[in-house]
Protein backbone atom coordinates (compact mmCIF):
# COMPACT_ATOMS: atom_id res chain seq x y z
CA UNK A 1 0.00 0.00 0.00
CA UNK A 2 2.95 2.18 0.32
CA UNK A 3 2.96 2.89 -3.53
CA UNK A 4 0.05 2.68 -6.49
CA UNK A 5 0.26 -0.14 -8.49
CA UNK A 6 1.47 1.67 -11.94
CA UNK A 7 4.66 2.23 -9.76
CA UNK A 8 5.06 -1.15 -8.87
CA UNK A 9 4.57 -2.15 -11.65
CA UNK A 10 7.35 0.58 -13.22
CA UNK A 11 10.03 -1.38 -9.98
CA UNK A 12 8.99 -4.66 -11.04
CA UNK A 13 9.34 -4.54 -14.88
CA UNK A 14 12.99 -2.24 -14.51
CA UNK A 15 15.28 -5.47 -13.57
CA UNK A 16 18.57 -5.41 -13.10
CA UNK A 17 20.87 -6.94 -15.56
CA UNK A 18 23.45 -9.19 -15.26
CA UNK A 19 26.82 -8.15 -16.08
CA UNK A 20 30.35 -9.55 -15.70
CA UNK A 21 33.84 -8.17 -15.66
CA UNK A 22 37.06 -9.66 -16.14
CA UNK A 23 40.75 -8.01 -15.02
CA UNK A 24 44.11 -8.56 -14.92
CA UNK A 25 47.41 -6.78 -13.77
CA UNK A 26 50.14 -5.89 -16.45
CA UNK A 27 53.90 -5.07 -16.43
CA UNK A 28 52.96 -1.89 -18.09
CA UNK A 29 50.71 0.35 -20.31
CA UNK A 30 52.35 -1.66 -23.76
CA UNK A 31 49.40 -1.27 -25.68
CA UNK A 32 50.98 2.48 -26.28
CA UNK A 33 53.90 1.03 -28.31
CA UNK A 34 53.67 2.40 -31.53
CA UNK A 35 53.27 -0.08 -34.27
CA UNK A 36 55.58 0.03 -37.03
CA UNK A 37 53.31 -1.32 -39.50
CA UNK A 38 50.39 0.79 -39.43
CA UNK A 39 51.84 3.59 -36.82
CA UNK A 40 49.14 3.53 -34.77
CA UNK A 41 48.67 2.22 -31.21
CA UNK A 42 49.58 -1.51 -30.51
CA UNK A 43 46.04 -2.15 -28.90
CA UNK A 44 43.10 0.28 -27.88
CA UNK A 45 39.49 0.00 -26.24
CA UNK A 46 37.73 -2.82 -28.48
CA UNK A 47 34.14 -3.14 -29.04
CA UNK A 48 33.24 -6.61 -30.60
CA UNK A 49 30.65 -8.81 -30.54
CA UNK A 50 32.90 -11.69 -30.04
CA UNK A 51 32.72 -12.72 -26.24
CA UNK A 52 34.51 -10.45 -24.59
CA UNK A 53 32.48 -7.44 -25.59
CA UNK A 54 34.03 -4.93 -23.96
CA UNK A 55 38.02 -4.08 -23.24
CA UNK A 56 38.80 -1.47 -21.78
CA UNK A 57 42.47 -0.44 -20.57
CA UNK A 58 43.40 1.55 -17.51
CA UNK A 59 46.91 3.23 -17.04
CA UNK A 60 48.94 5.03 -14.27
CA UNK A 61 51.55 6.36 -16.60
CA UNK A 62 54.58 4.93 -18.89
CA UNK A 63 56.89 2.44 -17.58
CA UNK A 64 54.31 1.76 -14.55
CA UNK A 65 52.07 -1.44 -13.74
CA UNK A 66 48.58 -1.09 -15.48
CA UNK A 67 45.43 -3.07 -15.78
CA UNK A 68 43.32 -4.38 -18.68
CA UNK A 69 39.48 -5.57 -18.27
CA UNK A 70 39.69 -8.39 -20.92
CA UNK A 71 35.87 -8.35 -20.51
CA UNK A 72 32.99 -6.45 -19.76
CA UNK A 73 29.53 -8.22 -20.84
CA UNK A 74 25.73 -7.78 -19.69
CA UNK A 75 22.72 -9.72 -19.83
CA UNK A 76 22.67 -13.33 -21.72
CA UNK A 77 26.84 -12.15 -22.54
CA UNK A 78 27.21 -12.49 -18.71
CA UNK A 79 25.42 -15.22 -18.23
CA UNK A 80 27.47 -17.34 -20.69
CA UNK A 81 30.58 -16.43 -18.49
CA UNK A 82 28.86 -17.13 -15.15
CA UNK A 83 29.74 -21.31 -14.88
CA UNK A 84 33.55 -20.39 -15.59
CA UNK A 85 36.13 -19.88 -13.21
CA UNK A 86 38.33 -16.52 -13.05
CA UNK A 87 41.36 -18.84 -14.80
CA UNK A 88 38.55 -19.75 -17.53
CA UNK A 89 37.38 -16.53 -18.12
CA UNK A 90 40.77 -15.20 -18.57
CA UNK A 91 41.77 -17.62 -21.29
CA UNK A 92 38.64 -17.22 -23.07
CA UNK A 93 38.95 -13.80 -23.04
CA UNK A 94 42.66 -14.45 -24.17
CA UNK A 95 42.00 -16.36 -26.56
CA UNK A 96 38.89 -13.94 -28.21
CA UNK A 97 41.64 -10.88 -27.88
CA UNK A 98 44.29 -12.92 -30.27
CA UNK A 99 42.06 -12.88 -33.06
CA UNK A 100 41.72 -9.98 -33.26
CA UNK A 101 45.62 -8.75 -32.47
CA UNK A 102 46.95 -11.80 -34.02
CA UNK A 103 50.47 -10.20 -33.74
CA UNK A 104 50.24 -8.92 -29.98
CA UNK A 105 51.30 -11.37 -27.25
CA UNK A 106 49.03 -9.95 -24.23
CA UNK A 107 49.70 -12.95 -21.69
CA UNK A 108 53.51 -12.15 -21.89
CA UNK A 109 52.48 -8.82 -19.94
CA UNK A 110 49.89 -10.46 -17.69
CA UNK A 111 51.44 -10.34 -13.30
CA UNK A 112 49.37 -10.60 -10.66
CA UNK A 113 46.71 -12.54 -10.33
CA UNK A 114 43.10 -12.21 -12.25
CA UNK A 115 40.07 -10.83 -10.63
CA UNK A 116 36.30 -11.61 -11.62
CA UNK A 117 32.97 -10.46 -10.58
CA UNK A 118 29.76 -11.38 -12.02
CA UNK A 119 27.32 -9.09 -9.87
CA UNK A 120 24.22 -11.62 -10.18
CA UNK A 121 26.24 -14.05 -8.67
CA UNK A 122 26.86 -11.74 -5.32
CA UNK A 123 24.34 -12.19 -2.65
CA UNK A 124 21.74 -9.48 -2.39
CA UNK A 125 23.12 -7.52 -5.61
CA UNK A 126 20.74 -8.70 -7.77
CA UNK A 127 22.51 -7.66 -10.97
CA UNK A 128 24.39 -4.96 -11.69
CA UNK A 129 22.31 -1.92 -11.90
CA UNK A 130 18.93 -1.57 -13.74
CA UNK A 131 18.92 -0.61 -18.03
CA UNK A 132 17.21 1.51 -19.37
CA UNK A 133 15.59 -0.43 -22.43
CA UNK A 134 13.32 0.41 -25.24
CA UNK A 135 9.62 0.65 -23.58
CA UNK A 136 10.99 1.74 -20.09
CA UNK A 137 10.34 5.36 -20.34
CA UNK A 138 7.34 5.60 -19.03
CA UNK A 139 8.23 3.25 -15.92
CA UNK A 140 11.50 5.33 -15.52
CA UNK A 141 8.90 8.49 -15.58
CA UNK A 142 6.73 7.05 -12.88
CA UNK A 143 9.74 6.16 -10.52
CA UNK A 144 11.67 9.23 -11.37
CA UNK A 145 8.84 11.55 -10.89
CA UNK A 146 7.68 10.13 -7.76
CA UNK A 147 9.06 12.63 -4.91
CA UNK A 148 6.35 14.79 -6.51
CA UNK A 149 3.78 13.87 -4.13
CA UNK A 150 1.39 16.29 -4.05
CA UNK A 151 -1.14 14.68 -6.39
CA UNK A 152 -0.51 11.68 -4.39
CA UNK A 153 -2.88 9.70 -1.68
CA UNK A 154 -2.13 10.67 1.63
CA UNK A 155 -1.60 6.72 2.52
CA UNK A 156 1.21 6.81 -0.40
CA UNK A 157 2.88 10.00 0.76
CA UNK A 158 6.18 10.58 3.12
CA UNK A 159 8.52 7.72 1.25
CA UNK A 160 11.16 8.88 -1.25
CA UNK A 161 12.90 6.67 -3.91
CA UNK A 162 16.73 7.30 -4.80
CA UNK A 163 19.12 5.87 -6.94
CA UNK A 164 20.50 5.38 -10.27
CA UNK A 165 18.35 2.58 -10.61
CA UNK A 166 14.83 5.20 -10.60
CA UNK A 167 16.85 7.88 -12.35
CA UNK A 168 17.13 8.39 -16.25
CA UNK A 169 20.54 7.69 -16.28
CA UNK A 170 21.11 4.23 -14.27
CA UNK A 171 24.11 3.01 -13.69
CA UNK A 172 25.81 6.46 -13.83
CA UNK A 173 26.25 8.30 -10.06
CA UNK A 174 24.92 11.39 -11.66
CA UNK A 175 21.36 9.88 -11.39
CA UNK A 176 22.43 8.42 -8.07
CA UNK A 177 23.30 12.01 -6.87
CA UNK A 178 19.85 13.53 -8.63
CA UNK A 179 17.74 11.43 -7.48
CA UNK A 180 19.33 11.86 -3.78
CA UNK A 181 18.89 15.98 -4.10
CA UNK A 182 15.25 15.20 -5.40
CA UNK A 183 14.28 13.24 -2.59
CA UNK A 184 16.06 15.61 0.08
CA UNK A 185 13.85 18.02 -1.57
CA UNK A 186 10.64 15.83 -1.02
CA UNK A 187 11.55 14.89 2.84
CA UNK A 188 11.89 18.90 3.32
CA UNK A 189 8.43 19.97 1.55
CA UNK A 190 7.07 16.87 3.58
CA UNK A 191 7.73 18.29 6.86
CA UNK A 192 6.86 21.53 5.87
CA UNK A 193 10.07 23.03 4.85
CA UNK A 194 10.92 24.67 1.83
CA UNK A 195 13.81 26.35 0.21
CA UNK A 196 15.04 29.60 -0.29
CA UNK A 197 13.56 31.78 -2.99
CA UNK A 198 16.92 32.88 -4.60
CA UNK A 199 17.95 29.07 -4.74
CA UNK A 200 14.68 27.03 -5.68
CA UNK A 201 15.11 23.39 -5.20
CA UNK A 202 14.41 20.44 -8.00
CA UNK A 203 10.40 20.57 -7.15
CA UNK A 204 10.39 24.00 -7.12
CA UNK A 205 10.88 24.26 -10.45
CA UNK A 206 9.67 20.88 -11.49
CA UNK A 207 7.37 22.20 -14.13
CA UNK A 208 9.59 23.84 -16.51
CA UNK A 209 12.36 20.70 -15.85
CA UNK A 210 9.89 18.06 -15.41
CA UNK A 211 10.58 14.76 -18.24
CA UNK A 212 7.67 14.62 -20.99
CA UNK A 213 5.29 12.58 -19.98
CA UNK A 214 4.17 10.05 -22.94
CA UNK A 215 0.42 8.56 -22.44
CA UNK A 216 -0.07 4.88 -21.14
Amino acid sequence: SLFSQDLWMALDRTRYMQSSKTFVMVDEPFWLEQDPQTGRDRMSMTLTDRLTRGTYLFDDGPGKPAAICLSYSWMSDSLKMLPHSVDRRVELALSALEKIYPDLDIRSHIVGEPVTVSWEDDPYFLGAFKGALPGHYRYNHRMYTHFMQQDLPESERGIFLAGDDVSFTPAWAEGAVQTGLNAVWGVMTHFGGACHESNPGPGDVFADLAPVQLED
